[in-house]
């Protein structure tokens, strides 16, 4: 029997598990998280806490950190736009019948009814009025929110499903893959455990799954393989994570729970978008061990008066840089060492008038974050912000208050994704068995997205089984 490493078991890698339980291949998963009975309640949830701490807590530990387990939210519309960028490489249709499976799996697994976020006609034509008069773009999605209350029973009963049908799978949770190197047509994977490091142990595979995450981006570029890829600089998006009163997004909340809405800057012509909306939901720090970033979440039962949700500016640089992973991180460091390690929080008003915050004691917006008061334009570039402030003055047309003094900006929040990799239809690269999936690969971006290319790779992977496991066919370009 051939085996099969799968190096991370976020969305994408749970839905690539799912095709391979019960195939004639022994796979063995690594995941740097711990059992899923043993991740970590929210301490919120427990009563532990009010607020989130300026410094992530376990909850928020690599393994539990990604989409399927904080917030939950799943795009379900094929998009060419939102989501990522699987449509541009298996279409429309193979894309949405993927989706299809995915939504299919996750209500079948849910513990309560979770009702699909389907804007009607008139909403639509409500939000492209408001939008094009504010100079905005609006993109259609259908999406479904589990919350992160539900994403402990959703992933377990999955898990669950999986382990009953895949005798042939080999589980080693709590471990970090140290490397990946190619052992002529194998791959020697070196592990160790991830708390508590005590011996490398190597095993060699004949296929691998890479499914690492966004932050596993940096971990990618590092392994022996990366250099052997067909590769071109990939996009970094970097932004700040707003606050503001549900009272002021109310309007679109109740219509579209995440309308999608992208702007082109005035002072720079760069794409700004929004991001991961989360009514009356929690800021929450984002633990990277050597930097911390800020992130979202919302639960379905227990709620905040706020909305919180990112603004991004995208960026894809071009030579002779070839390091973007790099700026965002040191972007990302610069916020916390203004920050003595954690977070920065900084009023709208503030910023606009170009001084920092000192404190938020009187201000209109509680915070649901801990984090230190200061001045993001010390640590951000000013193109950067002069696009994020616009993209608020915009977004206030269509959200009257949303663009307040009292709104409250978290830096920072930058999402960093490996340079772009080129695949074929089943997400196998140029290194024939080896499979980089889900946001690691630069072509998703989302819960939705990702778990479909885990569905491709796992379709891929049968497919080689039963023709002998043949070089990787046609890729895809990254361009």
């Amino acid at each position: 029997m051939q085996k099969l490493a799968l190096i991370g078991l976020g969305a994408s890698g749970l839905f690539a598990l799912k095709e391979l339980a019960g195939a004639d291949v022994e796979v063995h998963v690594f995941d740097v998280g711990p059992t899923y009975e043993k991740r970590y309640a929210c301490p919120i949830d427990q009563g532990k806490l009010t607020v989130c701490p300026p410094k992530a807590c376990s909850y928020c530990a690599p393994g539990q950190s990604a989409g399927s387990w904080n917030d939950f939210k799943v795009i379900l519309s094929a998009s060419p736009v939102i989501g990522g960028r699987l449509y541009d490489l298996v279409g429309e249709a193979e894309l949405q019948k993927r989706l299809d499976m995915v939504r299919a799996t996750i209500l079948q697994h849910a513990p309560c009814e979770i009702p699909v976020v389907k804007p009607n006609a008139d909403d639509l034509e409500w939000i492209k009025k408001k939008a094009t008069m504010a100079g905005m773009t609006y993109h259609y999605q259908e999406l479904l929110h589990c919350g992160s209350d539900n994403a402990p029973a959703i992933n377990t009963s999955i898990l669950d499903e999986i382990k009953s049908k895949g005798s042939n799978i080999v589980f080693h949770f709590d471990k970090k893959v140290v490397s990946v190197a190619r052992r002529n047509e194998k791959f020697a994977v070196r592990s160790d455990r991830y708390r508590k490091p005590e011996e490398e142990v190597e095993d060699v595979f004949d296929l691998c799954i890479v499914s690492v995450g966004r932050g596993g981006a940096a971990w990618l570029t590092q392994q022996e393989f990366y250099k052997a890829l067909e590769i071109n600089p990939g996009q970094v998006d970097i932004g700040i994570r707003v606050e503001t009163s549900a009272f002021f997004t109310e309007e679109v909340d109740r219509r579209f729970y995440e309308p999608k809405l992208y702007y082109r800057s005035r002072h720079s012509n760069d794409v700004v978008r929004n991001f991961c909306s989360n009514p009356k939901g929690f800021v929450t720090p984002e633990n990277h061990r050597d930097y911390v970033l800020v992130n979202g979440h919302s639960k379905m039962y227990e709620k905040s008066e706020n909305n919180n949700f990112a603004v991004l500016v995208s960026k894809t640089f071009t030579r002779p840089f070839k390091n973007p992973q790099m700026y965002s991180q040191t972007i990302a460091k610069i916020a916390n060492m203004l920050a003595g390690g954690g977070p920065l929080v900084q009023r709208l008003g503030d910023l606009k008038a170009g001084r920092r915050t000192k404190s938020l004691t009187n201000n209109l917006i509680k915070p649901t974050l801990e984090a230190e008061c200061g001045d993001i334009s010390l640590a951000y570039p000013h193109r950067i912000l002069e696009s994020i402030v616009e993209y608020l003055d915009a977004f206030d047309k269509i959200c009257p208050g949303v663009a307040g003094e009292s709104t409250l900006l978290y830096a920072p929040e930058c999402k960093s994704y490996p340079d772009s990799i080129s695949v074929n239809k089943n997400m196998e690269t140029n290194v024939p068995n080896l499979f980089i999936i889900g946001d690691s690969s630069s072509w998703t971006r989302g819960v939705g997205q990702a778990a479909t290319s885990g569905i491709l790779a796992g379709e891929g992977v049968r497919q080689k089984l039963k023709i002998g496991m043949p070089a990787a066919s046609k890729l895809v370009p990254v361009g």
